[in-house]
């Protein structure tokens, strides 16, 4: 971006939010009000394009919508979605954040404020069956074909159903279920002849196998060190 598109930017925020001093940054800003509303954010730091504040249950964010006045409200942890929404009213964006930080319940938290809507999977990860939840979806979606024949095949193993499958670009990826205590992923694709896997962990290894139940012991086996 050239300077002259800098300024341009600047001055259509200012335009469309002349009650939020930015002068010493986003998350100042926020702060400073919230104290005027009556409460504090403090902790709320300045991220990439957005202001954030780390909570029990994630990161809260807050960013300016850039083609109209909202505040928008993103709340995240371990990759999954616990809310997310937008309103011109930056005291109830400031609002929402305080709340979920102080840790109102997912029920009467979207209860409270009904621009906030609960991600797929919030629920059950409120109630700690998020693996099984990602494992129902996964096998209810239309997935090409080669990925959800794996994903058909390695379902049937039990041991893996505690575990956190998504599909990545033709692979089946595998995380220990969120929250994470780290941040080792095991990748798998292939057909009933041959499973090319990777791991990243400490250590990132390549390698091939040709039993899916040889995949399925090495899986759980890196899944569960650490």
């Amino acid at each position: 971006m050239n300077s002259d598109s800098a300024a341009e930017g600047s001055a259509g925020l200012q335009a469309l939010y002349p009650d939020v001093d930015m002068a010493d940054g986003l998350a100042e800003a926020l702060k400073r009000m919230a104290v005027d509303l009556g409460f504090s954010l403090e902790g709320l730091v300045d991220g990439f394009g957005r202001a954030e504040l780390a909570t029990g249950r994630g990161t809260a964010s807050i960013r300016l919508g850039a083609e109209e006045r909202l505040f928008l409200v993103g709340i995240y942890e371990s990759g999954i979605e616990w809310a997310t929404g937008a309103t011109a009213d930056v005291g109830q964006a400031l609002r929402a954040v305080a709340a979920w930080q102080e840790g109102e319940p997912l029920d009467g938290y979207v209860s409270r404020f009904p621009f906030m809507r609960p991600g797929e999977l919030a629920y059950a990860f409120a109630e700690g069956n998020v693996a099984q939840a990602q494992w129902e979806i996964l096998l209810g979606s239309d997935h090409p074909s080669e990925s959800r024949q794996l994903l058909l095949r390695l379902a049937g193993f039990g041991e893996l159903r505690s575990l956190f499958p998504e599909i990545s670009y033709g692979s089946i990826r595998f995380t220990a279920p969120p929250p994470r205590r780290d941040d080792r992923v095991f990748f798998v694709r292939g057909d009933e002849e041959l499973y090319r896997v990777q791991e990243f962990g400490a250590e990132r290894r390549e390698y091939a196998l040709g039993d899916i139940g040889e995949v399925v012991r090495r899986l759980v086996e890196f899944l569960a060190t650490g």
